[in-house]
């Protein structure tokens, strides 16, 4: 099995500079979360990961605030 060096959720939080970034150029949070939806999968918490990004991930206030509390959701192992 491969050696993986960063967590799931150090991988996520890895995108936030970016997210940030992209944000402050005009771009939508959700169009760069929806594309993170499955990287939890078959993980404890994955469901309530996707649920909090799906219904709150949408419209001018959805930032990094919804992507770190989606990730409560999810145990980090």
């Amino acid at each position: 099995a491969p050696a993986f060096t960063q967590t799931r959720h150090q991988v996520v939080r890895s995108m936030y500079d970016y997210i940030e970034a992209e944000m402050s150029k005009g771009a939508n949070f959700w169009h760069i979360a929806r594309h993170m939806l499955g990287i939890f999968q078959n993980q404890p918490g994955a469901r309530g990961f996707r649920r909090h990004l799906s219904e709150n991930g949408h419209g001018k206030s959805a930032d990094i605030s919804v992507m770190e509390k989606a990730l409560t959701f999810v145990p980090e192992l």
